[in-house]
C-alpha cells in the first residue's frame, strides 16, 4: 500500500499524500487505524519525527483523531469545508511553472552567492563529484539523472550553511520533480544542464560571487524554457 518517499522530497508531505490517497482509493474508512509509528516509520523508510510532522499535519486537517496511549484513526470527511481542505492541500504541488521559477531565480541566485563565499574545499569536491557523476550517465533516460541533479542544486543550498533555506530548496524540488524528471529527457539538454552546473562550479572555485549568480541565472533560464516547452507539448 506504502512505499518509501522520494529522497528529495518534502519527507512528512510525501507521507500525508500517500495516506490521503490511501484513503480516496478506499484502502482506509472512517474509524479504520492508521499503522503504528513504527510500523509506518519502516514502509515509509522515514524517520519518528518525519512520521509524527504527518500525523500533525492530517490531524490538523481534520482526516484523523490521534488518541493517545491507542493510535490514529481515519475521520468521516463530512462536508465540503472538509474536502475543500483536504483539496487544497493536495493541490500545493500544481504551482504554476512560472511561479516556481520565479521563486527558483530569487532563492538559487542568493544560495549560490552565499556558497561561493562559505563552501569548504571538501563541499566544492562534491559538487565537481556530483558533475562528474552525471557526465558518466549516457542514457538520457537514466532516473539518476535527476537525482544528479536535484543532488547538485541542494548541495549548493547545504554549502551555504543556512538550514532554513536548505527546507525550502528541498520543497522547491520536490514541486518540480516530475517535470525535472521529463524534461532532462529531452534530446540535448542533459548535456547542456551538466556543462551549466561545470560553469557553475568554476565560478564557486574562483570565489567569484557575481559570477556564479549569473551562471546561476542563465543555468536555471535554460531549465526554465525547457520546462515551458516540455509542458506545453503535454497540455496539447
Amino acid at each position: 500500500m506504502f512505499e518509501p518517499v522520494k529522497v528529495f522530497a518534502n519527507l512528512s508531505e510525501g507521507v500525508v499524500n500517500q495516506i490521503i490517497q490511501a484513503i480516496n482509493n478506499g484502502e482506509y474508512t472512517p474509524g479504520d487505524k492508521l499503522p503504528s509509528e513504527r510500523d509506518m516509520c519502516t514502509l515509509f523508510s522515514v524517520s519518528r519525527t518525519v512520521i509524527r510532522d504527518a500525523l500533525k499535519t492530517l490531524s490538523g486537517l481534520g482526516v484523523i483523531t490521534i488518541r493517545h496511549g491507542m493510535g490514529a484513526y481515519i475521520n468521516e470527511v463530512d462536508g465540503k469545508e472538509d474536502i475543500s481542505r483536504i483539496a487544497s492541500f493536495l493541490q500545493i504541488s500544481h504551482g504554476t511553472i512560472e511561479e516556481l521559477f520565479q521563486v527558483r531565480e530569487v532563492i538559487e541566485s542568493q544560495a549560490v552567492f552565499w556558497c561561493t563565499q562559505n563552501a569548504k574545499e571538501t563541499d566544492i569536491q562534491q559538487l565537481e563529484r556530483i558533475v562528474l557523476n552525471a557526465k558518466e550517465i549516457k542514457d538520457p533516460n537514466s532516473p539518476k539523472l535527476s537525482l544528479f541533479d536535484a543532488e547538485f542544486h541542494l548541495k549548493i543550498v547545504e554549502a551555504t550553511g543556512n538550514n532554513v533555506l536548505r527546507r525550502l530548496m528541498v520543497n522547491l524540488l520536490d514541486l518540480l520533480g516530475e517535470n525535472r524528471t521529463r524534461v532532462l529527457m529531452v534530446p540535448g539538454l542533459q548535456c547542456l544542464s551538466v556543462l551549466d552546473h561545470e560553469k557553475i562550479v568554476e565560478a564557486i572555485k574562483q570565489r567569484n560571487t557575481e559570477e556564479a549568480q549569473q551562471r546561476m541565472l542563465r543555468h536555471l533560464k535554460n531549465v526554465h524554457e525547457a520546462v515551458q516547452s516540455v509542458t506545453d507539448l503535454a497540455d496539447s
